[in-house]
């Protein structure tokens, strides 16, 4: 009844309803009869590539086809009973017969987790995808393909993160950005991305109790600046897989190099999907399995994007090797209560938010005390961010937070 997949010239074929081809409208009517006439649910699902016009801009058209051609393949191996098509530049549609509501949230979850998990091989180093789907049900009231497509398209264009993880890639500030990107892949491809490290202080003997590493982009000209404000751009580039996996080899590096120190490091979002680095990390141990316990992973506040129950058993397959695990940014954000009763972790870092003005606002100080209370009710570890005066360290120890980190005890 239906095609493997259609060829990618599909986005070029005649429109029909909601600007889609009208081939592929045509497959979602037959879908939907069937369904009606037969009783049994079938799922239409959109899936959308969020920063392909990053990559598109960052590399190029050729590479850009080159992704979805390798996406739309992935697609259509696990949908051989169905039709995948190409349906808008950035867009596939997935026709899946025999499918209920509980069927398409796994075909959904696992085609995400399937695209996050792929890379291609660019000049810079592997990319990546950022990925969101949305699907539709029928049998369903009120019917109709366009109706279908339209609830559909709505429901994955007003995702919640939508906002925060697409970037259209427009206007000035669109190059600015182009540009910076471009400087982070050459500075990546010339081996100027190196890490600067901030000791985190035990607060009752004032000991290091380890050092974090942050990325430091080294210019051209020497000059060195922080990668952070880069972060956002090499996310939506696909980069950040790759910039993980060689701060987390420089770490290991620096573990073997000296056995008396300890060493933390971040984790975006992107990581934790990709298995790659857990099997970086997971052959170093095997290796030298006396640096397992002097890692610290920290999560940043976008690695608690999305599916929870992947960034557990993150946590789990990391702690067994015998690292620990730390929440940053917590109280802000995405962090909430809820996800750190959900996480299995070892330390909990507060956002530096509540931090900077503790001399000042009472409510910060409630605030900061109370999460300090709460952490510690689930045998954690807490750690303070962004400690830059000695008056702020003394309210911090009094409020009984056990470790502190910031300027006051070094720059990194």
């Amino acid at each position: 009844m239906f095609g493997r997949h259609h060829d990618d010239s599909a986005i070029q074929a005649p429109l029909g309803a909601c600007g889609y081809p009208q081939f592929f409208v045509e497959s979602l009517k037959k879908l939907e009869a069937t369904a009606h006439s037969t009783g049994t649910p079938a799922t239409l699902i959109l899936l959308s590539i969020e920063n392909l016009s990053m990559i598109m801009s960052g590399y190029s058209m050729a590479v850009a086809e080159a992704v979805m051609q390798e996406i739309h393949a992935l697609i259509s191996e696990r949908n051989t009973k169905g039709k995948t098509a190409r349906v808008q530049r950035d867009q596939f549609g997935i026709l899946i017969p025999s499918c209920d509501q509980v069927a398409a949230k796994h075909w959904c979850e696992t085609l995400e987790n399937a695209i996050r998990s792929y890379s291609y091989a660019s000049r810079y180093g592997e990319l990546h995808c950022i990925v969101r789907t949305a699907h539709h049900v029928v049998p369903d009231m009120p019917s109709g393909a366009e109706e279908i497509l339209g609830r559909t398209l709505i429901q994955l264009t007003t995702n919640e993160l939508d906002e925060k993880v697409r970037n259209d890639i427009s206007g000035a500030n669109s190059r600015e950005e182009m540009g910076m990107a471009n400087a982070l892949g050459q500075a990546v491809e010339e081996g100027r991305i190196r890490l600067a490290y901030q000791p985190v202080i035990d607060s009752k003997t004032g000991k290091t109790v380890h050092y974090e590493g942050l990325l430091r982009l080294f210019g051209a000209d020497g000059q060195i600046t922080s990668a952070g404000m880069l972060i956002p751009i090499a996310e939506r580039m696909g980069f950040m897989p790759m910039i993980d996996k060689l701060v987390l080899q420089k770490i290991i590096d620096e573990l073997r190099a000296d056995p008396d120190v300890s060493l933390a490091l971040n984790v975006s979002n992107h990581t934790i999907h990709d298995p790659s680095w857990l099997e970086l990390l997971s052959h170093a141990v095997d290796k030298t399995p006396t640096i397992a316990s002097r890692l610290v992973v920290e999560l940043t506040e976008t690695a608690l994007i999305g599916d929870l129950r992947r960034v557990a058993r993150f946590c789990t397959d990391v702690q067994a090797l015998g690292c620990f695990i730390a929440l940053d940014d917590f109280g802000a954000g995405y962090t909430s209560f809820k996800q750190l009763k959900t996480l299995s972790v070892d330390m909990v870092k507060i956002d530096g938010a509540f931090i900077r003005d503790l001399t000042t606002n009472a409510d910060s100080r409630f605030f900061v005390k109370t999460m300090v209370d709460f952490i510690h009710g689930f045998g954690l570890t807490s750690v303070a961010e962004f400690v830059e005066t000695g008056e702020i360290a003394k309210i911090l120890i009094d409020l009984g937070v056990d470790q502190l980190q910031g300027y006051y005890f070094g720059k990194p």
